[in-house]
């Protein structure tokens, strides 16, 4: 069996499957020191969350934002939908080359299996993320949009902050949900120590300018 799992064409899906359980070891440990990978994905994710309007096969709009609704990319948190299309990818995957060796006993080009698996994982991806949605008790507050946190207070939890080496902060919006993002003093001779309060104050590309917090 693990002969199986390795072998050269099952190797798009060993990956997918290989990078499912580093995900959930990254997430397990981040939990541990007070870090929520699940979060930063959210922080940088290029899909804003919804929550009040039910995504069917009835969707109004186009392009872009009905296929990120129809694969319910802006319903799940980003880390979610990842670990799900990767593990139906690869369960599809090595399905497919698993019926075809013990049908056609012979075993297609991986390029082939993958083709086949992609539009399987987008079906069930597509399949399971609805019910998931409305199961998922962070959709709501995953739903706020980054740019209200300005205003808030945030906590650096690891690292130092300068103005051109941002540190990890952890904030809580108004529905209680913690959030995590990159801060960086506002002003080039200020320095952000661990445990310190800032106030988030400017939105940049890639990171949050921040004042002191002065209570």
């Amino acid at each position: 069996m693990f002969e199986f799992l390795v072998a050269d064409f099952n190797t798009p899906f060993a990956i997918a499957l290989g990078s499912v359980l580093i995900l959930g070891l990254f997430e397990g440990l981040g939990l541990l020191v007070g870090l929520s990978i699940m979060s930063l994905f959210d922080q940088f994710s290029p899909f804003e969350m919804e929550v009040d309007v039910e995504l069917d096969g009835n969707v109004t709009s186009g392009g872009l934002t009905s296929v990120v609704g129809w694969l319910y990319l802006n319903k799940l948190p980003l880390l979610v939908w990842l670990v799900l299309f990767l593990s139906t990818f690869a369960i599809a995957g090595y399905s497919f080359n698993y019926l075809n060796l013990n049908w056609l006993m012979l075993a297609l080009p991986s390029f082939v299996a993958s083709i086949f698996a992609i539009f399987a994982a987008i079906v069930m991806t597509r399949t399971i993320g609805k019910p998931l949605a409305k199961l998922m008790p962070k959709n709501e507050t995953s739903a706020v949009s980054a740019d209200s946190f300005t205003g808030l207070v945030a906590k650096i939890t690891i690292g130092k902050a300068t103005q051109h080496s941002p540190a990890e902060a952890v904030l809580t919006d108004q529905f209680n949900q913690k959030h995590y993002v990159l801060v960086a003093p506002e002003t080039s001779d200020e320095i952000f120590e661990q445990s310190q309060q800032v106030v988030l104050v400017e939105k940049q590309e890639k990171c949050w300018l921040a004042i002191k917090f002065n209570a």
